[in-house]
């Protein structure tokens, strides 16, 4: 039963990561430990998930694509992801996280109250280095929280991205530090036999998902995106204070 659950969790984490962009792993690595499934297998399968589903929506969206603003945004993640580790060694990541929840839950909440009150977020970054410090953000937060995307998605809603925009760049950013992701997770020994058996068993109800989620996903304009994506970041900032 246990290998269901996983399976469902994964398809799960994939149909938030497709219709929305990010928050796959935020929903499927609390799931997991609900099951208490291994971590390091949960970690290895969220991550290569993620990967499948990113690279072809980043081939979907790839003419809303700003590859510039992508190299800057993996370059700063690269950066960010040492920093990350060290955080998880050094310092009491608890309330590190529960700083992050209540961050995101105030951001969240402010937010959608504006949108629904048709006001627009005022803050606009238009230097090439909020680029790199987003990503370095972003870096941080995934090597120490598996959270990459909150970062990222916080950056586009600043720089009111289209639904299209949002989609794509996240999705292109996950699939470039996805790869490294991925790759150290092998090199660390995350890799397993049930890893690969459990890949194998997902892969085709991914192929059937994918199109699904993309049908959701077209569905959902550029002013119901972003309320949902506040939504998504209140309720992720929920999930880490109580998990911090």
């Amino acid at each position: 039963m246990t290998v269901v659950e996983v399976i469902l969790i994964l398809l799960f984490g994939a149909f938030i990561r497709t219709v929305f962009g990010f928050g796959d792993a935020l929903v499927a690595m609390p799931m997991m430990a609900l099951i208490s499934f291994d971590l390091k297998t949960a970690t290895a399968l969220v991550g290569v998930t993620g990967l499948l589903v990113a690279i072809p929506a980043a081939i979907q969206y790839r003419s809303t694509i700003n590859w510039s603003v992508i190299r800057r945004l993996v370059l700063g993640s690269v950066l960010g992801i040492p920093v990350g580790i060290s955080l998880v060694k050094f310092v009491d990541v608890s309330t590190v996280g529960r700083i992050l929840g209540v961050f995101l839950i105030l951001y969240g909440a402010y937010n959608m109250y504006n949108s629904f009150r048709n006001r627009s977020v005022s803050v606009r970054l238009h230097s090439k280095l909020w680029d790199y410090f987003f990503g370095l953000i972003s870096g941080v937060l995934g090597s120490a929280y598996n959270s990459h995307g909150v970062a990222i998605a916080i950056y586009g809603t600043l720089k009111n991205w289209t639904a299209d925009e949002f989609r794509g760049i996240l999705q292109s950013h996950f699939m470039c530090v996805g790869v490294i992701v991925v790759g150290s997770q092998m090199a660390s020994g995350f890799w397993n036999i049930n890893v690969v058996e459990i890949l194998l068993i997902t892969i085709p109800f991914l192929i059937v998902e994918i199109p699904l989620s993309n049908w959701v996903s077209r569905r959902i304009n550029s002013a119901a995106m972003v309320k949902y994506v506040y939504l998504l970041l209140f309720i992720f900032g929920i999930m880490l204070t109580i998990k911090g």
